[in-house]
């Protein structure tokens, strides 16, 4: 049941995203989100005792079919209340008041680390999104930039993200070819004539071709632009040779625990959503 605990995790923290813009309507998003993943939580709760269970059944009688089993619902008022936000919000067009998404947040979130802790024995934080990736290469330099968070090595973290991002978009090659390393190694050339020193024109020119192409590319896909701009702006640029080998080049001198853990969410977010369509 591993998946359906990552995906009611997941659809917590993209409603929590909702939950942090201050407008009604992103907040009725967020509490149908935040309902959504109560409500995937609960059917798996279901699935995993073989209760007996109708498929269209509704929110609270799978809610009424685990109590009935003598199975313990935490916070089911607090569900209940989230429910009806939900309902008024999906079914009325009734606007929640700015504040109340952030209630609801609170209460689901209390939900899945209770409940997943009681009915599966599994820490809520202790389930990685990463195993929602599907492509093992990149699913494996994930879980090595996680490992290094965990382990307080932050600039080693950053480089395992930012090998990751090349990976990523290393998959997009048939849609639009990435920039030929050789373009880069002209300057050599250009800085062998008499009297040009230090000239790094194609260096620059194979730099904006690349964060040309992954733009357009991420504009074609429809991939979460904000996901995207933040991995691009706090990484360091990563890029594989054909035997392999990785060279990194750094912008800064220190990365954040808090960057490296956000880059991780995103990446995950622009991987999964890669895996849909491409």
């Amino acid at each position: 049941m591993l998946p359906q605990l990552l995906l009611a995790k997941r659809l917590y923290i993209e409603a929590s995203n909702y939950a942090d813009r201050k407008d009604a309507v992103s907040g009725g998003i967020a509490i149908s989100m935040l309902q959504d993943s109560a409500e995937l939580y609960i059917w798996t709760v279901i699935k995993e005792h073989n209760l007996v269970a109708k498929d269209q059944a509704g929110f609270v009688a799978n809610m009424e079919t685990i109590q009935k089993a003598g199975i313990s619902l935490p916070n089911s008022a607090k569900l209940l209340e989230l429910n009806k936000a939900r309902v008024s919000f999906k079914h009325y067009g009734i606007l929640p008041a700015t504040n109340e998404a952030r209630k609801y947040q609170t209460y689901v979130e209390d939900f899945l680390r209770t409940s997943i802790l009681e009915h599966f024995k599994v820490n809520f934080d202790d389930l990685s999104l990463v195993d929602l990736v599907v492509d093992a290469g990149i699913r494996e330099q994930l879980k090595l930039a996680e490992t290094r968070i965990k382990d307080n090595e932050i600039r080693e973290a950053a480089e395992e993200l930012a090998k990751a991002k090349t990976l990523i978009f290393m998959r997009l090659q048939k849609f639009i070819p990435k920039v030929d390393n050789n373009l880069r190694d002209s300057d050599k050339l250009l800085n062998s004539i008499g009297g040009v020193h230090g000239a790094k024109t194609f260096n620059y020119l194979s730099e904006y071709l690349g964060v040309l192409r992954e733009s357009c590319l991420v504009a074609i896909l429809q991939l979460p632009l904000d996901d995207y701009s933040f991995v691009r702006n706090s990484l360091p640029s990563a890029s594989q040779s054909m035997s392999g080998k990785w060279y990194l080049i750094h912008s800064r001198g220190q990365y954040t625990e808090a960057e490296c853990t956000r880059a991780l969410a995103s990446l995950v977010n622009l991987c999964v959503r890669l895996e849909s369509i491409a």
